[in-house]
């Protein structure tokens, strides 16, 4: 798949999933670091400023996620801006990017926990809409050990209610509110990426296989899209960007906000949807 035909595929259904994309000495340096620093995860005691662990049925602990990996190592960060992801981002949101965010999610063998239906914009509202996430799959996604799974075309509709009853964020969308019969599983092979646009409704099954389930999410915006939803440190969040000059410029679309607050979970949307009794696909189980 060229770039054009990626770009074309992503404004038509929302998301487009790239195999190969990474492939020979970066992918193998991606996993032999990322393996080192699971390594050290042995050292931690509870969820700390790299790892959050879960916890499965029979008490074993495993890494639920690695939190911002472009801070513990520069290789990370250095991805980031890999030319093969940068060329098709600039297609997608022009040729001034900023990474915004970084997380590993690591579902375990035989039980990775799932995370429900949800739209990224709830999570992330900027001034305007040029964002979008790469997600690149360290391991084989398979509906087996809990692929991404997306709702084409999702992006075109309205910003869902993230919200519950009692008027909390629960990052989670009723689930009656969408076509489940169209959803599209994001599988491929390791070194594979995809790209989803804000809106796309997405979520993903628990791991029902005996291997892992590794995905490296990369954040971006365009760096005249303005966050709304945390403070920021000017110097560090120049520091990210992956293409173009820095700027103070900020642009701004009519697009419908609803900030993710209050919450009774902080950020971690694993927290926030436990608190929720918004269930899908954990609930299938």
């Amino acid at each position: 798949m060229n770039v054009d035909e990626i770009v074309s595929h992503y404004d038509t259904h929302g998301y487009a999933v790239v195999p190969g994309l990474l492939a020979g000495p970066v992918l193998d340096e991606l996993l032999e670091l990322t393996a080192r620093i699971e390594a050290r995860a042995a050292d931690s005691i509870a969820d700390d400023a790299w790892f959050d662990f879960d916890q499965d049925a029979n008490g074993k602990r495993t890494i639920q996620r690695i939190k911002k990996p472009n801070r513990i190592d520069p290789f990370y960060a250095r991805l980031a801006g890999h030319p093969k992801i940068v060329d098709v981002l600039n297609r997608l949101i022009g040729p001034n990017i900023r990474l915004n965010h970084t997380k590993m999610n690591m579902k375990a063998a035989n039980g990775g926990a799932a995370l429900e239906w949800h739209q990224d914009w709830a999570f992330a509202p900027h001034t305007n809409m040029s964002t979008c996430v790469a997600s690149i799959m360290l391991d084989g996604a398979s509906a087996e050990n809990g692929a991404m799974q997306v709702i084409p075309g999702s992006h075109k509709g309205p910003l869902l209610d993230h919200h519950d009853e009692e008027g909390y964020f629960a990052g989670a969308v009723d689930v009656s509110q969408i076509a489940l019969d169209k959803a599209a599983l994001l599988a491929g092979p390791p070194g594979t990426v995809s790209f989803h646009h804000p809106m796309t409704l997405h979520g993903s099954s628990v791991n029902r296989s005996g291997r892992s389930r590794r995905i490296l999410f990369y954040e971006y915006a365009a760096t005249d899209a303005f966050p709304l939803f945390y403070k920021l440190d000017w110097e560090e969040y120049d520091s990210r960007i992956v293409a173009g000059p820095p700027t103070s410029e900020v642009r701004f679309e009519q697009n419908y906000v609803k900030l993710p607050f209050p919450s009774r979970a902080g950020s971690s949307i694993y927290k926030i949807q436990a608190e929720s009794n918004r269930r899908y696909f954990a609930e299938a189980m």
